[in-house]
């Protein structure tokens, strides 16, 4: 890889004016200084709020306006008009550690030149307090294979898109974000990268601040979910079952995690694929039963628990 390769950071926002000055803050304070810094304003309708925080900053970032058409849409637009080797999303509302991308570089400089990085990252609230929130999906120091990468994610949920440094040749050669998805776009993005077979690079450092509050789509959109899930299984099941030895670790996982959260389609579909082709054993095929009814009665045994943990909060 280039010794100091220019790092795109890329901030989509809409209606961001609450956080957006902290993200690009966080982008500009950054030790590694071979960056450039784009933001990317979706559209946002709160009267200008957004675009003038945005165009306060001048030079030191490079602004585009776009007209509203979803995350995906923006990133993919930064994407187009970004000059650097790598790419680096952050989100509106989180942030960047100051050795954010300084130590993501410095793990890549011996691998390939396409290989990920990807650290940990910690929740904060709304104020950005430590919420102590469970680091998801983290993988361990070090290298890992794209196959050991993609089973991770399925058992353990989708990666944390601004805990990432992807070289952009990875994402010339792969589809860009979809911009028919409104909540799982990054989840098909990253299963199209490691179905492509990219390894990644694990830094066991929480380098990002992800906020979690009430405004965020994750938390306000989660019917989208399995609407979502079922388009992404059309491309995604044909892929899987592609790739030879290790076609059945990966679909078991695939199923398992589409039944944890109640997929019954995408289920289907994998036990279909499955039969036609003889992929997984009878005890899979059990197992991914049993996890079906678990995820059944899931959403139930969540209003339970939240709705028992914020009354004992209260007394």
């Amino acid at each position: 890889m280039i010794k100091e390769p220019l790092v795109s950071i890329i901030i989509p926002v809409y209606n961001g004016s609450n956080f957006v000055k902290h993200a690009i803050d966080s982008a500009l304070a950054q030790t590694y200084k071979n960056i450039e810094v784009i933001v990317v304003n979706d559209g946002s309708r709160d009267d200008g709020a957004t675009e003038k925080i945005c165009l306060s900053y001048g030079d030191k970032i490079r602004y585009i306006y776009k007209e509203n058409g979803g995350v995906s849409s923006a990133l993919n637009m930064g994407i187009k008009n970004m000059r650097g080797e790598y790419f680096s999303w952050l989100s509106h509302d989180d942030m960047y550690l100051p050795e954010k991308v300084e130590k993501q570089v410095e793990a890549l400089k011996d691998t390939d030149g396409e290989t990920l990085a990807l650290c940990a990252f910690k929740c904060i609230d709304k104020d950005g307090n430590d919420s102590g929130g469970v680091h998801r999906a983290r993988l361990g120091m070090g290298n890992h294979s794209w196959n050991d990468a993609l089973c991770h994610m399925f058992i353990n949920g989708t990666f944390n898109g601004c805990a990432f440094l992807i070289p952009k040749t990875v994402l010339d050669k792969v589809d860009p974000f979809d911009e028919t998805l409104r909540y799982s776009q990054d989840e098909l993005m990253w299963m199209n990268i490691f179905l492509a077979e990219y390894n990644i690079v694990g830094i066991d450092e929480e380098l990002v601040c992800n906020r979690i509050h009430n405004g965020q789509l994750t938390q306000t959109g989660k019917a989208l979910y399995h609407s979502d899930s079922e388009k992404i299984s059309i491309k995604i099941i044909p892929k899987i079952i592609s790739k030879g030895e290790h076609v059945k670790e990966l679909l078991f996982a695939y199923a398992r995690n589409s039944a944890k959260y109640n997929n019954k389609a995408v289920v289907k579909k994998c036990f279909a694929v499955s039969k036609e082709q003889r992929i997984l054993s009878f005890s899979q095929r059990m197992k991914i039963r049993l996890v079906s009814l678990y995820g059944s009665v899931r959403p139930m045994i969540r209003r339970i628990y939240y709705k028992l943990f914020k009354k004992v909060k209260t007394q």
